[in-house]
């Protein structure tokens, strides 16, 4: 895989989850769902780099406060829209490719992110998932995009 763009995983973030408000930062072990996310993301290496991405809410200040205190990359962006927010989050941080994950998947397998990644780079696509075709559980989805040119 040395011959490729920068690959950043952006995990997907906020506070105001419906059914259980506040769950990526809720304690499983002594530490944050999301801290669990991007550990295990951490040891993926086909990823460069690891972006948290929440929205501007006031509600997701908590989450602003965690990456600060984590030291760990944070793009804040619309509440809203969705794909505006990891637009914009990756190309503030110069992604080629972006893999996304959400912050409510603290079993992330990194064997898995790094299959995706390498079968999106092996097939010279547009995008790669396991979750078109399920192949693994939920908990497990990985999907890997390019940024437009």
């Amino acid at each position: 895989m040395s011959n490729r763009e920068r690959v950043v995983a952006i995990v997907q973030a906020r506070m105001g989850s419906t059914r259980l408000p506040g769950k990526v930062l809720a304690s499983i072990e002594g530490e944050p769902m999301l801290w669990h996310v991007i550990e295990r993301a951490r040891r993926a290496r086909g990823v460069d780099a690891i972006v948290v991405a929440t929205s501007t809410a006031p509600l997701d200040d908590a989450i602003d406060k965690f990456c600060q205190s984590h030291d760990i990359a944070l793009f804040r962006g619309s509440e809203n829209d969705v794909l505006d927010r990891y637009f914009c989050a990756a190309t503030h941080y110069l992604a080629g490719n972006v893999v996304r994950i959400t912050a409510d998947c603290p079993l992330i397998d990194p064997q898995v992110i790094d299959r995706v990644v390498a079968e999106f780079i092996a097939e010279d696509c547009d995008y790669a998932a396991n979750v078109i075709e399920r192949t693994f559980p939920h908990g497990l989805d990985t999907e890997v995009s390019n940024m437009p040119r």
